[in-house]
């Protein structure tokens, strides 16, 4: 083995089954592991037994508001460090600068996009180039 690292792996809190099957299809093909959790307490008990290398977070969800992980994920010191993305459809200004200010690294609006998607999810976790080899 020449030192190859894991694939990237992510955490994506959706509660539409629709968008957790596109983005497992996106994301697997661009060389990532992915875990969906489709709520707010879904993902704080994957959260208490894993660390990701990124959270994709939505924000209208059946048992919260996405943006509340946002404080416990930053107060962790286990998860702190961790890149959240908010995709979300609520994309007023008011509604970015309330992720930006609760901690977001970035946000990309629904729907979601396939290239700005993944080269956000490759900045973020600044593996470009290693990602793009995995996904060959």
């Amino acid at each position: 083995m020449t030192g190859e690292r894991a694939a990237p792996f992510l955490l994506a809190v959706e509660d539409e089954p629709r968008n957790a099957a596109l983005l497992e299809a996106i994301l697997g093909r661009a060389g990532f592991r992915l875990h969906v959790a489709s709520g707010v307490t879904a993902a704080r008990a994957f959260l208490d037994r894993a660390t990701p290398d990124l959270v994709l977070l939505d924000r209208h969800l059946p048992d919260g508001d996405g943006l509340d992980l946002i404080p416990e994920i930053r107060g962790s010191e286990r998860l702190g460090d961790v890149p959240i993305l908010l995709v979300s459809a609520s994309v007023l200004p008011r509604d970015v600068q309330a992720a930006m200010d609760a901690g977001c690294d970035a946000f990309l609006a629904k729907p979601i996009r396939i290239k700005p998607l993944v080269d956000e999810i490759r900045r973020l976790l600044d593996v470009g180039e290693e990602a793009r080899k995995l996904a060959d």
